[in-house]
């Protein structure tokens, strides 16, 4: 590719996506297929979160495992095996300083060289729940125990808003990047950053005034919810909490084989794992 092709990729792509450097490849190069690691990142407030309890649950998702019950099994598309390996995962905070601040951020980072679909939001729809001390960090081994619990639990993913594809790994010699289009892509990013700091510190000091406020004027004891992270829970919310473990459970993997099997939407199973 020469930056002269690349200059017309550019100017037909939207703002949120940019080329900034390329390298040579091979005519079967595969952007999916010849990825050998994949690093996701998901940010979330701390709030009132157990971030001690998340990491103790998070890292047992380390190492291969079968996620059947952490994903949205995709059968009708002829996935029927679940097992994908973690090779890092880490929940820290944005800004160490500000790690025990209620509206601290802190980001999931999670490290594979592939992932099922919707893995990442429902394994954080489980973390934030231990988070807010609903589950214990035993319910991750419990959904990852595959042979005793063979069919998944309803409970409800996390937003995707949060959820970024941070980086992608190739093995690839060189990458030949543009001085202007990288200076250009942080100027835009900076511009982003310098907006959205000016709103979020105008909410912050609303947030900080209004919370004076309702301090001098509360006649009980209750005190305005920090637990942050609700919103970023999809779904409807009972008004009595269920454990994960006890809800109802969905098709197994078996059972949804099946039905797509007398749909004529998925071969035979011997053939597809073949």
């Amino acid at each position: 590719m020469t930056w002269k092709v690349k200059l017309i990729i550019v100017k037909v792509l939207p703002d949120n996506i940019q080329c900034i450097a390329w390298a040579p490849v091979k005519d079967s190069f595969s952007a999916r297929f010849d990825c050998k690691g994949r690093i996701y990142k998901y940010y979330f407030p701390k709030g009132n979160l157990d971030i001690e309890k998340m990491t103790i649950a998070s890292r047992k998702l380390l190492g291969s495992h079968d996620f059947r019950n952490l994903c949205k099994m995709d059968v009708g598309n002829g996935v029927v095996e679940f097992t994908r390996n973690i090779s890092l995962v880490s929940i820290e905070p944005i800004n160490l300083y500000r790690s025990e601040d209620e509206y601290a951020i802190y980001v999931l980072t999670l490290k594979g060289n592939a992932f099922l679909w919707h893995q990442i939001r429902c394994i954080l729809g489980v973390l934030l729940l231990v988070g807010q001390n609903k589950e214990e960090p035993s319910v991750i081994d419990e959904l990852l125990d595959v042979e005793r619990n063979s069919r998944k639990p309803e409970y409800n993913m996390a937003s995707e808003i949060p959820l970024n594809l941070f980086s992608s790994e190739y093995d690839l010699k060189k990458w030949h990047y543009d001085e202007d289009s990288l200076s250009q892509v942080i100027t835009k990013l900076n511009n982003i950053w310098t907006h959205t700091a000016i709103k979020q510190s105008m909410i912050g000091d609303m947030l900080t005034d209004l919370n004076k406020v309702f301090k001098d004027i509360k006649t009980s004891d209750d005190t305005v919810t920090k637990c942050f992270s609700d919103c970023l829970i999809q779904g409807v919310k009972s008004k009595k909490y269920i454990p994960v473990m006890k809800r109802q459970l969905c098709h197994s993997l078996e059972e949804k084989i099946e039905h797509f099997k007398k749909r004529n939407r998925i071969e035979n199973i011997d053939d597809i794992q073949k």
